[in-house]
């Protein structure tokens, strides 16, 4: 995929907070143009968020989005969607599958939809395989992180970590769709290319290409059925 720079270059406000009994990732993306953003996964110490974005950051929040269902990415959701008075959005058929049962979405997501934050879109993938309602979004407005140009950004959940995947050996996991997923939804999507951001839901940022080369499950899921 050629990069767009030829596009304006998006001033992004991204944040990761590590939180919660298993580290989990959560995210506050969003624009630094209008200060409006959505959490992604929580995990657990919704204090350490809230004064993130309220005393940090200084937005508004206008969403929460959940890659998937397990507790350690849902854990205190309640008390931020009470806090801020914002939807919860995530897939039905988490729901369905009884993976996550707590909460109904005030907006059901699916492949397809899109998440509007400010100027930027999030575009809604369905990524099972870690659990059968697992999403991932991604933005492919070009970025500037840590000094360097993106094209873009995707949320991966425990889809595909770095130098790891998620684990398929839990209640609705499926090793063979979560190698399908990544491949067809990341590695040959064209809409990605190998300069954008992976930020998954444990452990650290990493980029689409660095998995390419460097990923230890990689003959798995870059092999073409």
């Amino acid at each position: 995929m050629t990069p767009n720079y030829h596009k304006s270059v998006i001033f992004l406000i991204l944040k990761r907070l590590i939180v919660g009994p298993l580290g989990t990732n959560s995210y506050i993306f969003g624009s630094d143009k209008i200060k409006e953003a959505v959490i992604i996964d929580v995990g657990g110490e919704p204090e350490k968020i809230i004064e993130a974005i309220e005393q940090k950051l200084k937005i508004k929040p206008n969403g929460l989005l959940l890659t998937h269902g397990h507790f350690d990415h849902t854990l205190k959701l309640g008390k931020l969607l009470r806090h801020f008075n914002i939807p919860l959005m995530f897939n039905k058929k988490e729901f369905d599958s009884g993976i996550y049962t707590h909460k109904k979405a005030d907006r059901w997501l699916s492949e397809g939809d899109v998440v509007n934050v400010g100027e930027m879109i999030l575009n809604v993938l369905e990524t099972p395989g870690h659990s059968p309602g697992a999403l991932s979004f991604y933005s492919n407005d070009p970025i500037e992180y840590n000094g360097k140009m993106m094209d873009g950004v995707i949320f991966t959940g425990d889809l595909i970590f770095k130098r790891s995947i998620g684990r398929t050996d839990i209640r609705g996991g499926d090793s063979k769709l979560l190698f399908q997923s990544i491949r067809n939804k990341i590695m040959y999507n064209p809409e990605i290319s190998d300069n954008f951001l992976i930020l998954p839901g444990h452990m650290d940022i990493t980029t689409v290409g660095e998995e390419r080369e460097l990923n230890m499950f990689k003959d798995y899921f870059l092999k073409i059925d």
